[in-house]
C-alpha cells in the first residue's frame, strides 16, 4: 500500500514538473482599446453595372448618400481599397487632387465610396492595398469541357441562377438591398458551393480544380498581409473589395489574435 501511495506522489509530481509553461498572452484582443477593429465592405463593381444601372444618376447618388452617412457612423480611422499596392502614389495623388478641388470622381466604387468616405471623415490618406495575381480561369473551363462535362452543366445553371439573381437585383432592389445581399451568407454560399465542386476537376491526377482556390488563397492572403501593414492599435479598418473576395479577407480577420470584424450588417 505504501509503495502504490508513493508511485503516486511521484507521478503526480513529475506531472506538474513538465507542464509547459505558457506566457501571458500579449494579444490586443486582451485590451479591447487597442483591437483592431475591422470592416470587410464587399460590393459590386459600379463601372461593370449593366447599362441601364448608372451609379452616377441622381437617384443612385441619393441613395449612396445615406449609405455613406450609415457608414461613417463606424468611425474608420483607415480605409483600404482595391487598387494595386504598387500604385499607392498615383491613388495619394488622385486622393489629394479630389480633396482640392481638381478632380471629379469617376464612377467606380473606389472614388464614390472610398474616396468620399475617406474625405466625409477628413482623412488625409487613403491606403490601396491589392495584390494583382493571375487566376488560371481558362485553363480549368477548357479542362472541365473535355474531361468533366457534368461539371459544366452544374457551372452554367449556377450561373445562371446568380445572374438572373443579380439581374433583379439591379432592376428592382435599392442599392442598400443590393449591397446587404452582397455582404450575406447566402451569397458567400452560393460562392463557396462553385468553388467546392470545382475542387473536384483533375482529382487524383493534375488537380486542376485546385488551381483557382489557391490562387485566390495566395491573393487574398497578400492583401490581407497589405492590410496588417497599416494597422495599428485601436484602428478601425475600412476594407472596401469586390465582393468575391469577402469570404477570405473576413477568414483572415477573425484569425487574427488582435483583430475583431465588424458586420457590415451593423452599420448599412
Amino acid at each position: 500500500m505504501q509503495n502504490k501511495f508513493l508511485f503516486t506522489t511521484i507521478f503526480f509530481c513529475c506531472t506538474l514538473i513538465v507542464q509547459p509553461a505558457f506566457p501571458q498572452s500579449n494579444s490586443q484582443a486582451d485590451d479591447p482599446d487597442s483591437q483592431i477593429e475591422v470592416m470587410v465592405f464587399g460590393t459590386f463593381h459600379f463601372h461593370h453595372a449593366p447599362d441601364y444601372y448608372d451609379i452616377m444618376s441622381s437617384k443612385q447618388q441619393k441613395e449612396l448618400k445615406k449609405i455613406l452617412s450609415s457608414l461613417a457612423d463606424f468611425k474608420p480611422t483607415k480605409i483600404a481599397l482595391e487598387a494595386s499596392y504598387k500604385d499607392s502614389a498615383t491613388f495619394d495623388s488622385l486622393y489629394d487632387r479630389y480633396r482640392t478641388d481638381s478632380h471629379t470622381l469617376i464612377s467606380n466604387e473606389r472614388q464614390q465610396v472610398g474616396f468620399r468616405l475617406a474625405d466625409w471623415l477628413n482623412h488625409e490618406k487613403i491606403y490601396v492595398v491589392d495584390y494583382e495575381l493571375a487566376w488560371p480561369y481558362q485553363k480549368v473551363m477548357s479542362w472541365a469541357k473535355e474531361n468533366k462535362p457534368e461539371f459544366m452543366d452544374f457551372y452554367d445553371k449556377w450561373k445562371q441562377d446568380i445572374n438572373s439573381y443579380e439581374e433583379k437585383l439591379y432592376q428592382n432592389a435599392t442599392l442598400r438591398e443590393h449591397l446587404l445581399w452582397l455582404n450575406s451568407d447566402p451569397y458567400r454560399d452560393r460562392l463557396k458551393s462553385l468553388r467546392m465542386k470545382r475542387l473536384e476537376l483533375g482529382a487524383g491526377s493534375n488537380f486542376v480544380g485546385t488551381k483557382p482556390i489557391s490562387s485566390s488563397y495566395e491573393r487574398n492572403l497578400k492583401i490581407f498581409a497589405n492590410i496588417t501593414k497599416y494597422a495599428e492599435a485601436g484602428d478601425r479598418i475600412f476594407v472596401l473589395f469586390g465582393a468575391s473576395h469577402g469570404y477570405f479577407l473576413r477568414e483572415f480577420v477573425r484569425m487574427h489574435p488582435d483583430m475583431k470584424l465588424v458586420q457590415v450588417s451593423e452599420y448599412l
